[in-house]
């Protein structure tokens, strides 16, 4: 895709949920559906942030390989992109990317990621337990930029209401991801829980 190509252009051409279709990720295919949703923040990010490249930030992006990180760092509309996960990646990022071999959930993995922050777009897409997508959301709202988006994946319907009462934040929000016949009646639920950080218009 050629440099001379203005970020508009090269997200018409090829929106975030092409790369993943052609990643090793899970994002999109037979166990879950993102691909409209990320090429939906995607777009709000950058009108957001005038057409300039976002940070994005992912905890948990060793599990399938070549997988959704190496997806965002080809991204034309990815300025830098860091990982972070306990288990080493088989190949690195390239020279946009950023592997953190650390615990997410402990200060020193936090204090690790804010060397590179803030970040446009946070994604916990780790373990999928409830101390750890409780603690994303506690924290790393810190390390969330203006405009920004937090997003915790794969969350199980029937303790949704569990999960946001221990964030305990209003502005966290349920959304229910949209996805093909095949994804939607697999064994995992498209959820997510959304943070956003957007500018108002007042200001």
């Amino acid at each position: 895709m050629s440099l001379e190509k203005s970020l508009v252009e090269c997200f018409a051409e090829k929106p975030p949920s092409t790369y993943f279709d052609e990643s090793n990720s899970d994002k999109t295919g037979v166990r879950h559906d993102y691909g409209n949703l990320y090429d939906w923040l995607f777009s709000s990010l950058l009108f957001q942030n005038d057409m300039q490249p976002i940070r994005v930030l992912e905890i948990g992006v060793t599990m399938f390989g070549e997988g959704s990180g190496h997806a965002f760092a080809k991204m034309p509309f990815v300025e830098m992109f860091v990982g972070l996960d306990v288990n080493p990646i088989e190949k690195d990022f390239g020279e946009k990317g950023v592997f953190l071999k650390a615990d997410a959930y402990s200060e020193e993995g936090k204090q690790a990621a804010a060397k590179y922050a803030p970040y446009h777009l946070l994604i916990d897409d780790a373990e999928h337990i409830h101390s750890q997508q409780v603690a994303f959301f506690k924290m790393y709202s810190s390390l969330c930029a203006t405009p920004g988006i937090m997003v915790c994946e794969d969350v199980p319907r029937i303790i949704i209401p569990k999960r946001l009462k221990a964030i305990n934040d209003p502005s966290v929000m349920q959304v229910r991801v949209p996805g093909s016949l095949i994804a939607s009646k697999g064994k995992l639920d498209n959820n997510v829980l959304l943070k956003t950080n957007m500018i108002s218009n007042n200001q």
